[in-house]
């Protein structure tokens, strides 16, 4: 079915519509899943009315078909049925609230009913969750542009950590850097931003700025569980005590942090401390049975050190 779906794609991407149909109606027909069928028959379709039909058919199938309920939205905005476009991309981002393009599809036709307000703050979340994504980044300039509106007063400080956590989880980590320093511009207390300054720096290999940039995000928020964590990941070996600490206060604040157990098992056991690394590797088996790491380290403590 991949290789249907790729040939289908490079028949619509030349638009070649007329090999698209064949490869719908022989193919995905025979042996693609009914809902794809319909939606890809709709897809080719000029009629907006049959398209409309058509995605609803893939949707009395499938009523959590994401793609599906996206562009029969997109048909409902172009038959001016708004508040059926609206109830499609509202119901797509319950399946999906990271759906950045149903965000901003909403607003659009948010827009064309003048509720530009409303419209204003759909095209920021999907901006937020995608920096990237230039329609939407158009449409709000164009709506700032024809509307007098303010803006959200932290959308700066919002977008350039957004655009920053993007480009690091994307391994730009330079660019992330620098989107992540544009936000602390905006707020010098943004936990976030310092964690993810000093994730990037550990990606980085920069093991003093990102102990330090963890260091930051934990004094402006004590329960940043992760930050705890990876500083006592990064202090593990040259100061095993301080990286204890913070193991044991990452599992104070989730006692089911399996990782964080492991590495305070691992210190206890580097410190002869064996019955304690014991109570700590029977924690996670007691969570998770099947830990393997759990269960291979505790053999060899009770094994070499507890004979």
């Amino acid at each position: 079915m991949e290789k249907i779906l790729k040939k289908l794609n490079n028949a619509l991407n030349a638009n070649d519509y007329e090999s698209a149909r064949k490869i719908i109606e022989n193919d995905i027909k025979r042996q693609g899943k009914k809902e794809e069928y319909y939606f890809y028959l709709a897809l080719i379709s000029s009629d907006l009315n049959k398209k409309l039909e058509l995605y609803s058919k893939a949707l009395d199938i499938k009523s959590d078909y994401l793609d599906a309920l996206i562009n029969r939205g997109l048909v409902k905005n172009e038959l001016q049925d708004y508040e059926g476009s609206i109830d499609d991309y509202t119901n797509a981002i319950k399946l999906d609230q990271k759906c950045a393009l149903a965000y901003n599809n909403r607003g659009y036709t948010k827009y064309k009913m003048q509720k530009f307000e409303a419209a204003l703050k759909d095209y920021n979340k999907a901006i937020l969750l995608n920096p990237k994504l230039k329609i939407a980044i158009d449409n709000k300039a164009k709506l700032l542009n024809e509307v007098c509106l303010k803006d959200d007063e932290n959308f700066s400080e919002k977008f350039y950590l957004s655009m920053g956590i993007t480009e690091i989880n994307m391994g730009n980590i330079p660019e992330g850097i620098n989107n992540l320093d544009e936000a602390l511009k905006y707020n010098k207390e943004s936990d976030l931003a310092w964690f993810y300054k000093g994730a990037a720096y550990q990606c980085l290999g920069q093991d003093e700025k990102a102990i330090d940039a963890y260091t930051q995000s934990i004094k402006i928020n004590k329960n940043m569980i992760d930050a705890y964590y990876n500083r006592g990941k990064l202090l593990f070996k040259t100061e095993p005590k301080k990286a204890l600490d913070d193991f044991v206060t990452s599992v104070a604040l989730d006692p089911k942090f399996l990782d964080a157990y492991y590495s305070i098992a691992a210190i206890q056991k580097n410190m002869g401390q064996f019955k304690e690394a014991i109570q700590n590797l029977n924690k996670i088996i007691e969570i998770e049975p099947n830990a393997v790491n759990a269960k291979a380290l505790k053999k060899l403590i009770e094994t070499k050190y507890l004979k």
